[in-house]
C-alpha cells in the first residue's frame, strides 16, 4: 500500500506525462527512475515505457560520463537531440531527485526548441504541487 505522500507524487507524474503526451509532436514520453532504468509512468505509442526507460537511462549515463570527463561537473545533463525522422528530449524531472524524463517527437509534426520551452513551463506543476 502506498503512503499519502508516494500516491500524490505517482499522481503528479502521471499527470505530467500524459500533458506532455499531449504537446504537439510527441510519440511517445516516460518518466523513470535513473538509477534502476524502470519506468515510473509513460504515455503515448511506440517506443514503449521500458524501451524509452532503457535507452533514456543509457543516454543520460553516457552524457554523465562525458561531462565527468571533460571537467563540466556532475549536474544531470538535459538534451535536446535530433535523430533522422525525431527529435529525443532528455532531462531530470523537476523537485523529483533521481527520475528524468525520455520523449520522442515526430521531426516533421514537432518544433524541438518549442517543445522544450512547453516542456519547462511544465516544470511550474511540481512547484504548484509543493506549495499545496
Amino acid at each position: 500500500m502506498r503512503a499519502r505522500g508516494q500516491y500524490r507524487k505517482a499522481t503528479l507524474i502521471e499527470r505530467y506525462v500524459k500533458q506532455l503526451s499531449e504537446l504537439n509532436g510527441v510519440i511517445s514520453c516516460c518518466v523513470f527512475e535513473l538509477q534502476s532504468g524502470k519506468p515510473i509512468a509513460h504515455a503515448g505509442a511506440n517506443p514503449g515505457a521500458s524501451e524509452l526507460a532503457s535507452h533514456g537511462s543509457t543516454l543520460i549515463a553516457a552524457m554523465t560520463a562525458s561531462s565527468r570527463a571533460l571537467g563540466f561537473g556532475h549536474a544531470l545533463p538535459e538534451a535536446a537531440i535530433s535523430l533522422g525522422a525525431h527529435h529525443l528530449l532528455l532531462r531530470g524531472v523537476p523537485r523529483n531527485p533521481g527520475l528524468a524524463l525520455h520523449a520522442v517527437l515526430d521531426k516533421a509534426s514537432a518544433n524541438l526548441t518549442l517543445a522544450r520551452l512547453q516542456v519547462l513551463r511544465m516544470d511550474a506543476l511540481f512547484d504548484e504541487a509543493q506549495s499545496a
